[in-house]
């Protein structure tokens, strides 16, 4: 007995001094840092007596490149980043975690992306957090279509036409139902002043995913959790810069089709941003969304507010006051915002592409 521990100890040991050796001698493969870093410390009042502070969409990235092809993305933050559609449930609250992780390989021919990938969606869709102007608007709020997922995506762009192409799982987490999703933005932008496109994103649900418990449905799915349905959504964006004025516009529309009923919803927004000089702004923002085209539950939500940018608009104070105007019983919601947005990166918040 104490032979064959005498072995296994002077097993153990070789193995350790092999494995130490040859982690010594190898070569560390491309470059390891910090790829992003993004702080959104946020101030909500909302009438009567209702107010919180909270980390907005902050966010850590670290990337791993492999000159000149391959590189690999860990990003974390709060998990409402993902952007879990309503018709799976109720929103994460307060859940630091993983919100991309990617493999990327990218090439002549365009740019492949693995793992938990941002979907583009509008000009809103994905990765934008750093590039926003205002708060995401009604149609993202109300959590119609996922900010990431779970999939596959390509991106390509040619003399400023641009197209980015996504399969993904639509759960924005563990695929319970099989079902796969697709979804597309294309359009053409000119030089940082002008940019016009369309997306679209289409699937299916069954109950294992929109209510795998069998328990009592999510009130604001906005659909009949335990009957499979099927969802088209189409959406038309622009953006243009006249002088130092920006302007832009986004309309979506889409159905979903059950058994027993199907229900179309609509939607879009209007984005005025005046820089009245290098360090000032002024904003304004009109946006409609009405869920169920038969119901009586459309919203209307009018914004104000004024910014203060640093030199680089790295940067950048915000504070909004906003008006939500409901079609139904309900009463207007009164809100009032303070962001503060600050990133390394110089010159992020010019444009959400």
């Amino acid at each position: 007995m104490l032979k064959r521990l005498a072995i296994l100890l002077s097993t153990g040991l070789a193995l350790t001094q092999t494995i130490s050796i040859r982690a010594e001698a190898q070569e560390s493969l491309g470059t390891l840092g910090v790829s992003g870093i993004f702080l959104e410390p946020t101030f909500t009042y909302q009438e009567p007596s209702k107010s919180s502070f909270d980390a907005g969409r902050s966010f850590l990235a670290v990337t791993w490149t492999r000159e000149p092809i391959l590189s690999a993305t860990l990003k974390v933050g709060n998990r409402s980043l993902i952007g879990i559609p309503a018709r799976y449930g109720p929103e994460p609250v307060d859940q630091l975690g993983l919100i991309e992780g990617y493999a990327q390989a990218d090439s002549v021919y365009g740019r492949v992306r693995a793992g938990l990938v941002p979907i583009s969606f509008s000009l809103e869709g994905g990765d934008t957090e750093e590039r926003l102007r205002f708060p995401r608007s009604l149609l993202f709020a109300n959590r119609v279509v996922n900010l990431r997922d779970y999939g596959v995506s390509y991106h390509i762009s040619f003399e400023g036409m641009f197209s980015d192409w996504s399969i993904h799982n639509g759960e924005g987490g563990t695929d319970l139902d099989n079902r796969m999703w697709f979804t597309f933005r294309a359009g053409y932008q000119a030089s940082r002043r002008f940019k016009v496109g369309i997306s679209g994103s289409t699937g299916s649900t069954t109950p294992s995913s929109t209510n795998p418990t069998g328990g009592t449905p999510y009130a604001g799915a906005g659909l009949d959790v335990n009957q499979p349905s099927k969802i088209r959504l189409a959406n038309f964006f622009a953006e243009a810069q006249w002088g130092k004025v920006n302007f832009l516009t986004e309309v979506t529309s889409g159905d979903a089709r059950q058994d027993s009923a199907a229900g179309k919803l609509g939607g879009g927004h209007f984005d005025i941003e005046w820089d009245t000089s290098d360090t000032h702004s002024l904003l304004a923002r009109y946006d409609r969304f009405d869920p169920s085209a038969s119901g009586n539950d459309k919203v209307n939500e009018y914004m104000i507010g004024w910014g203060w940018k640093s030199l680089y608009q790295n940067s950048v104070l915000y504070v909004f006051g906003s008006k939500q105007v409901f079609e139904g019983p309900s009463p207007d919601v009164h809100r009032a915002l303070i962001l503060w947005r600050i990133t390394p990166q110089a010159n992020s918040f010019r444009s959400p592409l």
